[in-house]
C-alpha cells in the first residue's frame, strides 16, 4: 500500500524527503561491511523508528527533522565505507545526537533512537564507544 499526500499552498523550497531519505538509509545499512547481521537488523529497524517519529514532528520543528535525518544519512554513508573513518564516525555520531536534541521537547523519542543508532553504528564499526 502506497502513502498518500493530500497537500496544499506553497511548497517552494520546503524540503519534504524525510522518508525518502530514511529509506534510502535503510537500505544502505545492508552495505556495511563489519559487524553482524543482528546489529544490521537493529540499526534498520532503529531507522524505521526514526523515520516514523520524524514524520510526526510538527510544522514548526520540521527543519530540525531535516537535519536528524540528514545527519542519520552521513553517519551511515560513512559507516559503510571500505575503512570507515573513526573520528569522522565519532564526529557525525556527536552531530546526530545533537541534531536530535533540538526535538527533545516535541519529540523526546528521538533523542533516545538517534542515541541508540551512534551505539549500533559503533558495535558495526568498531569506533564509537
Amino acid at each position: 500500500m502506497s502513502d498518500r499526500f493530500d497537500m496544499s499552498g506553497d511548497f517552494r523550497g520546503a524540503i519534504l524527503n524525510i522518508k525518502s531519505t530514511l529509506t534510502n538509509v535503510q537500505q544502505s545499512v545492508g552495505d556495511i561491511r563489519s559487524g553482524d547481521d543482528g546489529d544490521k537488523e537493529e540499526l534498520k529497524m532503529l531507522v524505521e523508528e526514526l523515520s516514523k517519529a520524524l514524520q510526526a514532528v510538527p510544522e514548526e520543528k520540521k527543519e530540525d527533522a531535516v537535519a536528524v535525518a540528514q545527519t542519520a544519512e552521513a553517519l551511515v554513508e560513512q559507516a559503510k565505507a571500505e575503512k570507515p573513518n573513526k573520528t569522522l564516525l565519532n564526529i557525525t555520531g556527536e552531530g546526530l545526537k545533537q541534531a536530535a536534541q533540538n526535538l527533545v521537547e516535541v519529540m523526546p523519542a528521538v533523542v533516545t533512537i538517534a542515541s541508540q543508532i551512534v551505539m549500533t553504528i559503533g558495535r558495526l564499526t568498531g569506533a564509537m564507544s
